[in-house]
């Protein structure tokens, strides 16, 4: 399955943990060529051909300077996110802009390098994170305001990038077992388990696997989706 990732290049960002590991481990498998960007050390490397750039989402010149050291690329999955939850009287200025500057900004600025290139070549696919927080969730509204912001660029870039054979859809996870979502009380993480109908957290691989599939061909005549994968906790 996905044999026609053998040998394409790929670029992820936030890949040295979480989601973003998961995503180059399951590319490589398929025999792909993976960077993996981010501001920290991969905390383990991934079997199979890949390259580690250190690039900070947040800075143009950074991401300019990452991107005339990578020739080609095939696929870009925009994955790089913080957390800094508080509700709205006790959230700062700061805690919004900090997020929507790596998650929103952050995608606005990697797909402008390197969806250059994709028009070049007449062909690629753009795999946005968004999250089942897009809907709204207690305590974050930075982080539900940057999700959604990344379903309306989903949706405009692919609008805007069909005439070049470039795919743009994203994926929405719901509640995944990452470092991130460890930092979220027991008691809070419980009751959030509670309501999905699985009864169970998803795992980074599965949002590999849907990743590879958007990533192929096998999902060619898919444009502008928001696919949401979250065991039934958002409907």
């Amino acid at each position: 399955m996905f044999d026609d990732l053998k040998n394409k290049h790929i670029v992820i960002t936030g890949a040295s943990q979480g989601l973003g590991l998961a995503m180059a481990q399951k590319f490589t498998s398929h025999g792909a060529l993976v960077a993996m960007l981010d501001i920290h050390e991969p905390k383990q490397k991934p079997e199979g051909k890949t390259m580690f750039f250190h690039c900070d989402v947040t800075n143009k010149k950074n991401i300019e300077e990452v991107a005339a050291k990578i020739q080609n690329v095939d696929v870009l999955v925009n994955n790089a996110g913080i957390l800094r939850d508080a509700s709205l009287f006790k959230m700062t200025e700061e805690q919004f802009d900090q997020v929507l500057n790596v998650h929103t900004k952050g995608a606005f600025l990697m797909t402008q390098a390197f969806a250059a290139k994709m028009k070049e070549a007449k062909s690629g696919s753009i795999i946005n994170l968004s999250s089942v927080a897009s809907q709204g969730n207690f305590g974050q509204t930075n982080y539900a305001c940057a999700k959604a912001g990344i379903i309306g660029m989903t949706k405009t870039w692919a609008l805007e990038l069909s005439r070049y054979n470039i795919r743009v859809n994203a994926i929405a996870p719901g509640l995944i077992e990452t470092e991130m979502t460890a930092s979220i009380p027991e008691d809070i993480r419980k009751s959030m388990v509670e309501k999905i109908p699985f009864k169970r957290m998803g795992t980074p691989a599965e949002i590999a696997h849907l990743t590879t599939f958007l990533a192929s061909q096998a999902s060619s005549y898919i444009q502008g989706q928001v696919i949401h994968i979250n065991g039934g906790y958002y409907l």
